[in-house]
């Protein structure tokens, strides 16, 4: 019963948000025939969320299922569109339902980086690593930092991906090594 209603949430909400302006639009290069076939795509994915059968009520079946990885197509067609918004609209939409998967929340940590959202972006990466321990998501968190300009966190995540990952990275020592500099800089 609380699936049927999350998803009946769901439905009404990408409805509703196909509607309205995206706040982040990026100018995209398609021809016609390809932003045609874009738009036939989410009408098709739209078509498969509206339609899932709510009665699988498993995790199991939802990491895997249909409107998961609709879903994830739906804002991907979105993003390659060019509407970034809407991608993200449909990502915390789903999110606000409490469904979610590893996917959708890494995606949308990904376009908030993207779109220059960097501390948000941080919180997505920093709820994947605490709510799943997934360790392969240190590196995005530690440039979501770096961007941000938080070195203390960066050198911090950055440090953990090295040990667990046995494994080193110069373009990235040397942004955290420009933000201690701008630090020190700034301390004068």
């Amino acid at each position: 019963m609380k699936t049927t209603i999350k998803f009946l949430l769901i439905i009404f909400s990408l409805f509703l948000f196909t509607a309205c302006t995206s706040k982040y639009k990026v100018e995209v290069d398609l021809t016609p025939e390809e932003e045609a076939e874009i738009y036939a795509e989410i009408e098709k994915l739209e078509i498969d969320i509206k339609t899932y059968d709510t009665n699988k009520e498993s995790y199991e079946y939802w990491e895997e299922s249909i409107p998961s990885m609709a879903i994830i197509s739906l804002a991907r067609a979105y993003e390659d569109l060019g509407d970034l918004g809407k991608a993200i609209d449909i990502y915390t939409d789903i999110l606000d339902t409490g469904a979610k998967t590893r996917a959708i929340i890494h995606n949308l940590g990904r376009l908030y980086e993207k779109v220059g959202e960097y501390e948000l972006a941080v919180v997505q990466y920093q709820r994947i690593i605490d709510e799943y321990f997934e360790t392969q998501y240190l590196y995005d968190i530690t440039w979501a930092y770096i961007r941000t300009g938080d070195r203390q966190n960066a050198e911090k995540y950055f440090n953990a991906w090295q040990l667990e990952f046995r494994r080193t990275d110069e373009q990235t020592q040397d942004a955290i090594k420009k933000l201690r500099e701008a630090e020190q800089t700034s301390e004068l």
